[in-house]
């Protein structure tokens, strides 16, 4: 099963809400000349966390398996020139003796693989998988047996710095997803000629476990811990990054400037609208697509060589981090000269969600904790009413019903413990059902 939370059936109402409108306060963020620092932002506070965005060529996810939950790799395209083609070819087999020949007709540009702009649990090495085939992760495979994905995959990496292009060749190998001790990336990249093989793993533990991702040096073959700031304390990132542009000609990938947003904040974007237009804010369609700021609230004006921006757009970030809402307007960019973005922002209220059954309706806010869980999981829901029934059931990957039960709910928190001593280490879906009412989330058992 993709290690993804899976969405929620069933109609969504919004209910009560402190609402607390502040004024503006404006703020900027630099990214400096080229745009060469990633600048990660919290809508609470302001905090910034600025880093440097070329030192780094491949990106291998390390958030947390069950809520959230792939094993994306990610490659730099935007600031480093990275360009990934798959060989179609199996590494354990081709890896040592790759030529040449081996390469025909699989390395144009229209072959290459690229990241996803709307989610970050699908990197460029991620998005050959076969849909239909939840074990498949592209450049690996779920195992059963092991719990771990297991790749054989062949792949080909083009670096280009100013006029040097070095090509190599990348095998990767494993992602151990358990013990929780161990989880770890293995790989294997060597250049094509065969020269500075190295063989690689990257441990979530101790450095990475509140880090979105392990990031890779390939020219210099080191592992960096570069995000500034840890997951929970940023909402948005100012950043570079290819986007994908419907009906484009040739190669529908272009790289932008843009505001990406973190796991657990989600987007409205309003356009036409006056500055205090915020009348049933809180039903608005949010949308959980990372690039729902993106790129597209500036134009690159010809005539004056300038960017322009719409002053009637606006956008409503809901953030599960601070469980507030804000209001946000951009000002002015200043493009690649300093990377400088003027906005103003504007705490709304605060977050309270319930569903049309009376239980929080999100995904995400029914919690199972801890997850992965190793003898016990408790499944936390909080409801603004009495319920009579409420149905919890625990499958395995096979389909397998490992627990059942019925409960009732009160009105406020209610906390329901599952054993998961007994069961064996690997992927399970959660599915909690009330009165047309349904939300299913992965948990991971680890011992």
């Amino acid at each position: 099963m993709r290690l993804k939370t899976l969405l929620l059936t069933g109609a969504v109402a919004f209910g009560a809400m402190q609402t607390n409108a502040q004024n503006w306060v404006t703020d900027t963020v630099e990214m400096g000349p080229g745009y060469g620092n990633d600048v990660y932002y919290s809508m609470k506070n302001g905090k910034q966390g600025a880093v440097n965005n070329m030192n780094w060529h491949l990106a291998f996810q390390t958030t947390p398996q069950g809520p959230y939950g792939n094993v994306s790799v990610f490659a730099n395209h935007a600031q480093t020139g990275v360009k990934i083609y798959s060989l179609h070819l199996q590494a354990s087999t081709n890896f040592a003796t790759l030529s040449a020949a081996d390469t025909v007709g699989k390395t144009g540009d229209t072959r290459q693989v690229f990241n996803s702009d709307h989610d970050w649990n699908f990197g460029a090495l991620n998005q050959m998988n076969n849909t239909a085939d939840p074990f498949d992760y592209s450049w690996g495979r779920y195992n059963m047996v092991s719990h771990n994905v297991e790749g054989d995959s062949l792949y080909l990496v083009s670096i280009t710095t100013g006029s040097t292009t070095e090509v190599y060749k990348l095998w990767i190998k494993k992602y151990v997803s358990t013990p929780a001790d161990s989880v770890q990336w293995q790989f294997e990249i060597a250049k094509f000629d065969g020269t500075n093989d190295n063989s690689v793993r990257i441990y979530r533990k101790p450095t990475f476990t509140d880090k979105m991702f392990a990031y890779y040096d390939i020219v210099n073959n080191m592992v960096i811990d570069r995000e500034p700031v840890i997951r929970s304390d940023w909402d948005i990132i100012f950043t570079r990054y290819k986007e994908y542009i419907q009906g484009a000609p040739g190669i529908p990938y272009y790289n932008v400037m843009g505001v990406l947003s973190n796991f657990d904040v989600s987007v409205y974007q309003k356009g036409h609208a006056a500055e205090n237009d915020t009348v049933g804010f809180v039903g608005y369609p949010y949308s959980n697509n990372i690039s729902e700021i993106g790129s597209d609230w500036k134009v690159f004006d010809n005539s004056t060589l300038s960017y322009t921006l719409t002053d009637s757009l606006y956008y409503f970030v809901k953030s599960k981090h601070s469980d507030e809402y804000y209001q946000l307007q951009f000002l002015s960019f200043g493009g690649s000269t300093d990377g400088k973005v003027i906005f103003r922002k504007r705490y709304l209220a605060d977050y309270i969600a319930t569903s049309v059954a009376g239980v929080t309706a999100s995904a995400n806010d029914c919690k199972l904790v801890p997850n992965p869980a190793n003898s016990e999981v408790k499944i936390m829901l909080a409801s603004s009413q009495n319920l009579n029934k409420v149905s919890i059931t625990v499958r395995d990957m096979a389909g397998r019903t490992v627990y059942e039960s019925s409960n009732g709910l009160v009105q406020g928190n209610n906390t329901f413990s599952v054993n998961t001593a007994t069961m064996p280490s690997g992927f399970y879906i959660v599915t909690v059902a009330g009165n047309g009412w349904k939300q299913a989330q992965k948990l991971v058992v680890q011992h």
